[in-house]
């Protein structure tokens, strides 16, 4: 499998016809020019004519970029950085690539933590729910634990929002990676061909080249310096934990008295709040730094992406003079 920065030789041929198009014809305005003695023709022909080698030789040149960029940035990965990702490990050969790894992996993490998270709601709130009835008295000993049993639930949801929110950039990386050399780069060449649509077409190339290479780079260094996988796990750990000790309260028959004093006794002992209390704090700690990475760096990384698209935009649309042909 070729990597993605190699452009399919299919994908060109209508760019690389374009370009071969543009030659032959600055090649005839440029001829034209100099038998007629028509300036402005023969400017025309020779701006087209050297527009039109410089598209040709641009495909290579982009390639060639990509490739070193591609193997500076793998060569600063620190190792054992690439996550356990199924579905987009054979992707995981360039920065994008490794950017999907990465979201697919912190997808996976937090459907996991909203799901403990979730089930730890639902034994809290059955447990706040809990009566005893002693002749005409009622007593429900633990009713405060359903402002805990909310904060779960509000904190599974948080968590199952990062997660859609992965799943989301992750579809978006994986849509840009299959078209942006592929697709964008070649129109792009394509429509900078002919003098009308120049403009237009670097403004594709840029923004390709800018997409697949530039963006996913500062990922190559967050995601490995992040914490927020590992924060998830412990709270998976710590929720799976707190639901495996608890995991019979929901089941108690109501109308059993003797059944429901047991399992009060065991709520009362202390070591239930002691359970919750992490529970609570690791999930709070671990959708607050998922925020960073699916939210702030996206955006820094979005500003970094449209300078450099400006910059290749203005390399790409740039005027090509040849001096020497002034003097033909």
């Amino acid at each position: 499998m070729a990597p993605d920065f190699i452009p399919q030789a299919s994908s060109f041929d209508w760019a690389v016809i374009a370009a071969t198009i543009s030659i032959l014809l600055g090649g005839i305005l440029f001829g034209a020019g100099i038998a007629f003695r028509y300036a402005r023709l023969r400017l025309l022909g020779q701006e087209e004519l050297a527009q039109g080698i410089i598209s040709a030789a641009m495909v290579g040149g982009i390639v060639a970029f990509c490739a070193v960029l591609n193997a500076a940035a793998l060569a600063a990965m620190p190792s054992g950085a690439t996550p356990h990702c199924p579905n987009s490990q054979a992707a995981a050969t360039t920065p994008s690539g490794l950017y999907e790894c990465n979201l697919e992996a912190l997808s996976g993490t937090y459907g996991g933590l909203s799901a403990s998270l979730l089930r730890s709601s639902v034994i809290t709130g059955f447990a706040s729910s809990l009566k005893i009835t002693d002749g005409n008295v009622t007593a429900q000993p633990f009713f405060a634990l359903e402002e805990a049993s909310r904060s779960l639930s509000a904190e599974s949801r948080n968590a199952n929002g990062i997660s859609a929110l992965s799943e989301l950039e992750l579809a978006l990386a994986g849509m840009i990676r299959a078209s942006a050399l592929v697709l964008f780069l070649p129109v792009g060449l394509l429509l900078r061909t002919f003098f009308a649509t120049r403009k237009l077409g670097a403004a594709a190339m840029a923004a390709a080249v800018a997409a697949f290479m530039v963006y996913p780079l500062l990922f190559l260094h967050t995601f490995p310096a992040s914490s927020s996988p590992a924060v998830a796990k412990n709270a998976t750990t710590l929720a799976d934990g707190f639901n495996a000790a608890y995991a019979a309260i929901p089941a108690v028959r109501l109308n059993d008295t003797a059944s429901v004093q047991s399992q009060m006794e065991g709520i009362s002992g202390g070591e239930f709040e002691a359970r919750l209390q992490p529970v609570l704090s690791a999930s709070a700690d671990a959708n607050a730094l998922a925020v960073a990475d699916l939210v702030v760096f996206p955006l820094v990384s979005l500003a970094v992406s449209a300078v450099a698209a400006f910059e290749f935009y203005r390399i790409f649309s740039a005027r090509v003079f040849v001096p020497y042909l002034d003097e033909i």
